[in-house]
């Protein structure tokens, strides 16, 4: 199964109104399948609360399935219909999250960044995929911990003006296919 994992960047955008991230995203939801994933700690990183952007995030997680589901409490449209996602994580999982971070190649101006590997993690436990986020060096670095897994980066540039996110979010400059 080849799944589309969203980075922190991705909803910033979409939260954003950026357009062309919203392009993406309907295209991603319409073509049915796997509905896009979005990881836990990623919605952490991203999430403002806000009530200019409460529309937003509501019609948002309308859409994605956040990675790990909680456990409890679940409707009938928000239960996983995979393995994976209905799995969840194990310590066995978070394990080689962390021994990914450890590996990881980074080039020297990159931090470690547990998100971008359990971004890549998600993706190889489906069985493939694409992760769309900002900074592809970090998701390329941490697929090729997992040699045997088919994820690839695709980058979506934050840039423009000044937004709710700080300097330079808010739309996506440019998008490269996988």
């Amino acid at each position: 199964m080849s799944v589309v994992v969203y980075d922190t960047g991705m909803p910033m955008a979409l939260v954003s109104q950026d357009q062309r991230a919203h392009a993406l995203h309907k295209g991603f939801v319409v073509t049915g399948g796997h509905p896009p994933i979005v990881p836990g700690p990623a919605l952490s990183q991203a999430w403002r609360t806000s009530p200019k952007t409460a529309y937003a995030w509501k019609r948002l997680l309308a859409d994605v399935f956040v990675f790990p589901a909680a456990r409890t409490r679940l409707t009938a449209d928000q239960v996983p219909h995979c393995l994976p996602c209905a799995a969840g994580m194990t310590i066995e999982h978070w394990k080689i999250v962390g021994d990914m971070v450890g590996a990881a190649a980074l080039p020297p101006e990159k931090r470690p960044d547990p998100v971008d590997a359990l971004a890549v993690f998600i993706a190889a436990v489906h069985g493939g995929g694409a992760v769309l986020a900002s900074d592809t060096d970090g998701i390329a670095a941490y697929a090729a911990t997992l040699p045997a897994a088919d994820v690839s980066a695709v980058a979506v540039r934050l840039g423009g003006p000044p937004g709710r996110y700080g300097p330079g979010a808010g739309r996506i400059q440019q998008e490269c296919s996988a």
